[in-house]
Formats: structure tokens, sequence, C-alpha cells
């Protein structure tokens, strides 16, 4: 599968463009009032000032509704990883269930599922180790069914392996729907308009400024830029949540408990 650019990016790489952009456009619309209204008086601009802020509640408005989403999805992954260690824990509770000479087979193969689902999470930020945590999952999910299904067909093992059977396909439904889960990002349209809004902005409120700015109201402008895009970085932070700082680590703590039970 390939993944755009801007799911490949970093969080923090993108909020740095964008306050770097932002006092780019701020110093832009500076240099043009400057060059091109310098005779305006301040008061002739007070639709460009209405704009400004029509502007900042639209852009408001939509972090807003790019947080509610990056938040939601914290909370899907977060659920779903519990969900995911539950299920884990009853299928290897399952192969208890087998004979010795089953149990034995089984056993290594369920160790080695464990393991990869464990590195999945650890290392989706790493994406070599990201796709070999994923192709060794595919390898043991088939050598897992085939045993099972090879039990099947011996004396007294239809019940057994059934429910085995229900255990596996439980687990590897609550996989695929956790790999939907985990490529899928805030709408890239979302998030090109919300750049494009604090481009703009900056633009705008460079313009409006006076002309003799002081260096203490350049450091109001400068420390309010940082203030966004650290808003921002946490937003798509929380979208990202086994790639970014914030991450819900329970998940990861309750299969590496299960351990125990090999």
């Amino acid at each position: 599968m390939k993944y755009s650019l801007l799911f490949r990016t970093d969080a923090w790489v993108l909020c740095l463009f964008l306050f770097v952009g932002c006092i780019f456009m701020v110093s832009l619309g500076k240099l043009v009032q400057i060059k091109f209204f310098s005779h305006d008086v301040q008061e002739s601009r007070g639709g460009v000032n209405s704009l400004l802020g029509a502007l900042f509640g639209l852009w408001g408005f939509m972090l807003a509704f790019t947080f509610s989403q990056s938040s939601a999805r914290f909370d899907n992954v977060r659920t779903i990883m519990v969900d995911e260690s539950n299920v884990i824990r009853n299928t290897i509770l399952r192969v208890e269930t087998f004979p010795d000479s089953i149990r034995t087979g089984l056993r290594p193969d369920m160790q080695k599922y464990l393991e990869a689902q464990i590195d999945y999470y650890k290392y989706a930020a790493d994406l070599e180790k990201f796709i070999k945590a994923k192709q060794t999952t595919e390898d043991v999910k088939k050598q897992l069914w085939m045993k099972t299904i090879a039990a099947s067909h011996l004396p007294n093992m239809g019940i057994t392996s059934a429910n085995m059977l229900a255990s596996l396909t439980g687990m590897y439904d609550i996989a695929s729907k956790r790999d939907a889960l985990l490529l899928s990002d805030v709408p890239e349209l979302v998030v090109y308009m919300l750049f494009f809004l604090a481009l703009c902005i900056s633009f705008i409120g460079g313009f409006t400024t006076p002309a003799n700015i002081k260096p203490k109201e350049w450091l109001v402008i400068v420390g309010f830029l940082l203030l966004a895009s650290i808003i921002i970085y946490i937003t798509f932070d929380l979208a990202r949540p086994l790639r970014g700082f914030i991450k819900p680590t329970i998940g990861i703590d309750r299969l590496a408990e299960l351990r125990k039970l090999m």
C-alpha cells in the first residue's frame, strides 16, 4: 500500500513548516502593506480587519472539528487495543484445551503471534520493523489456521477445534479492523484547508499591523503563532496514536502481560 506524503510526514515536521510559513506570511503581508499601501490610513482597512475576524472564526471551527476527530480516533485505537488483548488471551486459553501432542505445536505459533503484535504497536513509527511485524503476523495466522484444521480431523477433537477456530476468527477480524483504523487519518483536505487558512490569517495579520510595529508586538505575534502550531501538533499527534508523542500505552501493556500465559 502506498501512503501519501502527508501521512508519512511526522506531525512535528508539518507543524514546524506551518510555523515558519506563518512567520513568512506575516512578514510578506507587512512588506506588501509598506510597499503598496503605505499612504493609506489605518482606519481604511476596517473591512480587512472584519475579514480577519471571520477567518479566525472559521479557522477555530475547523480546528475544533479536527481535534474532535483526532480525539475520537485516539479513543477508538485505545479501545481496540484492549479488545485485541482480550481476544488473544482467550485464544491462548483455547490452546490449553488441546492434548499435549497438539498443544506443543500451537504454543510456539501463538507466542510468535503475540510478539508480532507487540512489535506491531511498538514499532509503528519504524516502517521497516512495522512491515516485518505485519508479515510475521500473516505467516503465523496461516500456520495456526492450518494446524487447527488438521486437529479437527482427529477423533474427539471436533468441538475443541471448532472453539479454537472461532477464537482465531475473532482474533483475525479484530486485527483487520485495527489495521483499517490505523491506516486512516484526519482527511487530508481538512488538513490542507487548516494550513491554508492559517497562512491566510498570518498574511492579513501582517498586512493590518501598524507600520511602526514594535519588537514586543512581534513577540506577541510569534508567541501566538507558536502556540497555534503547538495546538495543531497535539491535534495531529492524537490522530496518530502509535506514531506520535501521545501513545495509548495501556494497550501495549495489556499485550505484554499476556506473555505470562505463555
